[in-house]
């Protein structure tokens, strides 16, 4: 594969990375350029991802990637080609390729991927791409498009009157928006006798096919079934749950830690605002002529100019809350005194890279520990952009704001139902950017309303996080379908509140201004902070009841806002508790805002359903929902911590999932057959392992060669002799080395220190073969402690060059020690 040369003006190609090589394509094609689309509809688009994307497939199914290089073809197969078309509003452009002889388009790099590795493994087998045959399930279906040169996606930080596209003021409600994946399920075949009765699409047990199996037999019953969900043939839930004494509960003990925290404290896996630097002395407050978010400083007594946002994902938060306490309100805006430093007290927080790009995650690689104070919700974006030119976002904060609209749930714990009606019981749900929990308290977007500004006045405790399997059809059972029911939905159940008196379940429908009404009676104080987890909820006004104390509440996911923060929070990110707002505050009574995020939220939700490319069309007034399996999957991201997850991840090959599996048969006391040894062991991880080179690794010219590798042989007959070490002694190593050498004796005549280098060193100490034949020192004879204790002054003398080797006889033990060489006699 010959070095590219860049035949045209690529944005990537050529430009980014180290080295590029370019790939040549096989002549196999089935492309027909008869069923490419006319003018004006469509238009020839820009094919750089497909090139990149298509080479790296390519190249590692034959196993020929080199690290360090980067990999582009120099053309689609003959007959392919890349075409664009606007979208109904003219905001952005659907990208996707004709020339597939059935006439359709692919809309997905994914979705012609295995159609290209098909044609250049010369057409043999059948080809399994959407438009040939049976597609192979696979965790992101994406709807590729770029936006011509220098288009940005309509992203409003304020409204204006007569805006268009992004008024808040549209009827778009959250109610009519759709889920647009996780329709359907990984394609399953029925396995040998004994085996699993059904498995997903890397053979693991999928145990919610053989919970729809057995809520079939308990049709007809008085009661349905209900059981905990165990996976204990999988070895990701086995890695988080305890099992037989094997395990720790890792899922639990993070959600044991977050109930215990403040809401407004940031949890793995959410995505945040957030500056690496945050000047020294200052702290983030509102202008109030600007209404800017700006760095403050008392000294000083002025702004000093706005903090360098990017969007980031939280992978680690304070270990260590026993010694440095739990984050608490100061940590928002100070920088309290810790005992421990930032990567055990601080937040660990990893640039986000694009979601719709699958070859350049390196952003990821940008992290940095930092406190609470260089962070905030992504939902701030608007009011913390406020003042700043959008050529000037970095590119995470887009990146982040494409994902405001996946969603995927945590912990699926209990399964209930009767047929055909079923639930799946969780114990967490990451929604955009948050996660919420159970026990948390969330605020609920407010209903489509005439009025011109829509306020949010309600919330709810939740206690239950539910996948509803609805309508479940007998075919759904059988192992090789790939649906559980004929729809799905996610729904929160708990209690519901209002700060609307007119909204009370007693009162609805009534006037609540007229005489004959009687007003209800508000929540008591001390049931309100009792009930809510968030301190200080009081603050935010007088709460009446949504429903019927008796019964429960049930939303959709889509009408989340988000979760409810501490009021003293709220206060401090709006500028409230600064001390001319603070003072007038308390004269008017100003209660926080349940909505200040409001707008920022709606308008992120908007921009995810046109930027994410995983999703399909939706009207213009609907809002696209992207449903994953995982919140990896769900942010498609490659790393998090530094190791590779989800598709990403290498180590998960068929082999390797097997032989896991096979290990947790034996973990889990079943009869594994004698084809167990047939595995080769993993290579071991270095991290918490020994390090360095494996055993019998020579180094030649700079270079490591293993045993067994080309070359070995030849470099182990020419091995260099390897440069004397200090002989052991029953002397103190430690102090013999401290006493070979001091700084006096390594300066010269005039001096002047001298320091030599590894590779300076090494050649000299080849130059001097005598050393290697020179015979190995004599050891002294080892003494008693009485022998040492009558004959002080009896101490062998060595030859005269043997201080080269050995390290000169040092007070190394005591009285105590047995066979030291101490000998009080000598002083």
């Amino acid at each position: 594969m010959p070095a590219t040369v860049r035949d045209r003006e690529w944005d990537i190609i050529g430009r980014k990375g180290e080295h590029w090589v370019k790939v040549h394509v096989n002549s196999f094609t089935d492309g027909d350029q008869s069923t490419w689309p006319g003018k004006p509809a469509y238009r020839p688009s820009s094919e750089e991802r497909y090139l990149i994307h298509l080479a790296n497939s390519w190249v590692k199914q034959q196993g020929l990637e080199e690290p360090g290089t980067e990999y582009h073809l120099d053309k689609l197969p003959d007959g392919y080609a890349t075409f664009e078309t606007d979208q109904r509003n003219g905001t952005q452009v659907y990208k996707r390729l004709f020339g597939h002889p059935s006439g359709r388009f692919y809309d997905s790099i994914v979705k012609f991927e295995p159609h290209f590795l098909w044609l250049m493994g010369g057409k043999r087998g059948q080809c399994e791409c959407v438009h040939c045959g049976r597609p192979k399930a696979g965790p992101v279906i994406r709807r590729t498009r770029l936006p011509v040169p220098g288009e940005r996606f309509p992203l409003p930080l304020e409204r204006r009157k007569g805006a268009t596209g992004f008024d808040m003021d549209a009827s778009g409600a959250s109610s009519r928006s759709t889920p647009t994946a996780m329709s359907g399920r990984p394609q399953r075949q029925i396995k040998a006798a004994g085996a699993p009765y059904s498995v997903d699409e890397e053979g693991n047990e999928d145990v919610y096919k053989d919970f729809l199996k057995k809520l079939l037999g308990a049709r007809g019953g008085t009661k349905g079934i209900e059981d905990d969900i165990h996976e204990v043939n999988s070895l990701d839930w086995r890695a988080e749950h305890s099992w037989n004494d094997y395990g720790v509960d890792l899922i639990q003990q993070n959600l044991t830690l977050i109930s215990n925290q403040h809401s407004f404290v940031p949890r793995v896996g959410e995505l945040v605002m957030w500056t690496p630097n945050f000047l020294d002395g200052h702290y983030l407050m509102l202008d109030p002529e600007t209404l800017e978010y700006k760095f403050y400083s008392f000294d000083e007594k002025r702004f000093n100019g706005f903090p360098a946002w990017r969007a980031g994902l939280i992978t680690a938060v304070p270990a260590a809350t026993a010694s440095d306490g739990p984050i608490d309100f100061p940590d928002i805006q100070t920088l309290p005194k810790k005992q421990l430093a930032l990567n055990t007290a601080g937040f660990r927080v990893e640039t986000f890279p694009d979601p719709n790009n699958e070859v350049d995650k390196t952003a990821s690689k940008q992290y940095r520990y930092v406190p609470l104070q260089n962070i905030r919700p992504l939902s701030h974006w608007q009011m913390l952009l406020r003042g700043i030119a959008r050529d000037r976002w970095h590119p995470s904060i887009e990146n982040a704001l494409t994902c405001m609209t996946s969603i995927s749930v945590l912990e699926k714990w209990w399964f209930k139902g009767d047929w055909p009606q079923a639930s799946i019981l969780c114990k967490g749900l990451y929604i955009g950017s948050e996660l919420i929990i159970v026990g948390d308290t969330v605020r609920i977007t407010p209903e489509p309303s005439t009025s011109k500004t829509k306020r949010c006045t309600d919330v709810m405790i939740v206690s239950d996080i539910r996948v509803n399997l609805v309508k479940a059809r007998p075919e759904d059972v059988l192992p090789d379908t790939p649906l559980l029911s004929a729809a799905t939905s996610i729904t929160l159940v708990g209690k519901a509140y209002t700060l609307d008196i007119r909204r009370d379940y007693q009162i609805q429908g009534k006037d609540p201004d007229a005489d004959m009404t009687d007003l209800p009676s508000p929540v008591p104080v001390e049931e309100v902070k009792t009930a809510f987890r968030p301190v200080g909820t009081g603050e935010y006004g007088t709460w009446y009841r949504l429903h019927d104390p008796r019964k429960g509440y049930e939303i959709s996911y889509d009408r989340v806002l988000g979760r409810l923060y501490e009021a003293a929070a709220v206060r401090l990110w709006t500028g409230q508790l600064q001390t001319k707002q603070h003072e007038e505050a308390e004269k008017l009574k100003i209660q926080p805002p349940l909505d200040f995020d409001l707008k920022a939220i709606e308008e992120g939700r908007r921009y995810a359903t046109q930027a994410d490319e995983r999703l399909e069309e939706m009207e213009d007034d609907q809002l696209g929902w992207f449903w994953a399996d995982t919140r990896a999957e769900a942010l498609d991201i490659q790393t998090i911590n530094g190791t590779e997850t989800g598709k990403y991840d290498d180590v998960r090959d068929a082999t390797t999932l097997e032989q896991w599996r096979t290990y947790l048969k034996i973990l889990n006391g079943q009869t594994v057959a004698p084809e167990v040894f047939k595995f080769k062991s993993a290579p071991q991880s270095q991290v918490g392992g020994r390090r360095g080179r494996k055993p019998g690794s020579k180094v030649v010219n700079g270079r490591v060669i293993y045993p067994g590798a080309e070359g070995y042989e030849e470099a182990a007959d020419e091995e260099i002799p390897d440069v004397w070490s200090t002989p052991r002694h029953k002397t103190s190593q430690l102090a013999g080395a401290g006493l070979v050498s001091t700084d006096d004796e390594d300066q010269d005549e005039e001096g002047v220190e001298t320091f030599e280098d590894a590779e300076e060193v090494l050649p000299s100490v080849e130059a001097r073969p005598d050393h290697a034949k020179h015979a190995a020192p004599r050891q002294p004879k080892v003494q008693s402690k009485a022998q040492i204790m009558a004959n002080p002054d009896d101490i062998e003398e060595g030859e005269d060059e043997e201080w080269l080797f050995q390290p000169p006889v040092v007070r190394g033990g005591t009285e105590e020690s047995e066979g030291g060489d101490y000998r009080p006699g000598a002083e």
